[in-house]
């Protein structure tokens, strides 16, 4: 079986050979047909009209403040213009981002940053947009729903010429312990444009990975139904281990670790990092439908892969596995 192989049992809810992980088992690009978001180090607009300024802090570029491109969201459609998705070189995008894939031993995922909710507020300003969910709900509609329709399109297209084995989809939708909105403002609203997303995807034959930073915990029943096949990186407020013993046959975990108080956090020790990972992997990885996925912002990735040898080295090699170079003696 290869890694690959190997990862796709996880993302099918099943019992994985070995403990799979992001680092050496995945290729991952963002698609580079569309800027969906400035990924520049100074100051730059994505094709939305959207300025972004880059923030060491961040290590990313973020919204500029200031310059909204919405200012009335009644009136969006005057305002705010779609990228035209026919009028690039798809071909060449995706051999420019594809180039060095491994796709016989890696599981390949094309992220797409700035889902619905992302871009509204992207579109004008977070106080701005949760207001005009409340107080001009019918525009937002007609912004999620056109929204959707462009999102639909990029993802046939990525099907079509990247042809990877699953979409990684980016909106945020909580802070570290609440919803940025009730639930059922976003059941109302966002739920029902998520499921023709994802239904889209697995139309395309491929998985759905749904990135959703902070407090989900309310919404995991929704993910389920909706399908996704994954979530990500379900921080530890969200109680992973409870998540898992409840839906592990339905949805796949991505992550499941204290970010932001062990792993990201600055100062972290050695001792510390090892203690959080050997903790949530060995949690976590029992019955499958698990991926151990470093942090963005992890403070010391050479532990995370030396964690994740210990405990998958032994199973590949009894497996007869293709080892990543990571994973291999100096």
């Amino acid at each position: 079986m290869t890694r690959r192989e190997n990862v796709i049992l996880a993302m099918r809810h099943k019992e994985t050979l070995w403990l799979p992980n992001n680092i050496t088992d995945c290729d991952i690009t963002l698609q580079s047909a569309v800027e969906e978001r400035y990924e520049g180090d100074t100051e730059g607009a994505d094709e939305f009209g959207t300025v972004y300024v880059y923030t060491p802090d961040s290590k990313s570029p973020v919204p500029k403040i200031g310059v909204p491109v919405v200012t009335d969201w009644p009136d969006w459609e005057s305002q705010a213009a779609f990228p035209d998705l026919d009028a690039r070189d798809w071909e060449a995008a995706a051999a420019r981002d594809t180039k060095g894939w491994d796709r016989e031993n890696r599981f390949s995922i094309v992220q797409l940053h700035n889902g619905m909710f992302e871009r509204l507020v992207r579109l004008s300003t977070f106080e701005d947009a949760l207001c005009a969910l409340l107080e001009a709900p019918d525009a937002v509609l007609r912004f999620f729903e056109a929204y959707t329709v462009y999102r639909i399109g990029l993802i046939k297209r990525i099907h079509k010429y990247y042809k990877p084995d699953a979409i990684m989809n980016f909106d945020d939708f909580s802070t570290d312990n609440s919803m940025f909105m009730s639930l059922d403002t976003w059941r109302t609203m966002i739920k029902p444009y998520l499921k023709r997303t994802i239904d889209a995807t697995h139309e395309c034959g491929m998985f759905y990975i749904l990135h959703c930073c902070g407090h989900v915990l309310p919404m995991i029943e929704d993910f389920v139904e909706l399908g996704a096949d994954a979530v990500h990186p379900l921080q530890i407020s969200n109680k992973p281990l409870e998540i898992k013993r409840k839906y592990g046959d339905k949805l796949c975990i991505c992550g499941g670790f204290d970010n932001v108080g062990v792993l990201d956090r600055e100062g972290v020790t050695e001792q510390e990092s090892r203690v959080e990972l050997s903790r949530v992997m060995a949690e976590l990885n029992e019955g499958g439908s698990y991926i151990a996925w470093r942090p963005f912002f992890c403070r010391l990735p050479d532990i995370f892969i030396d964690e994740v040898k210990k405990i998958a080295l032994p199973a590949m090699k009894a497996h007869g596995a293709n080892i990543p170079e990571a994973f291999r003696d100096n």
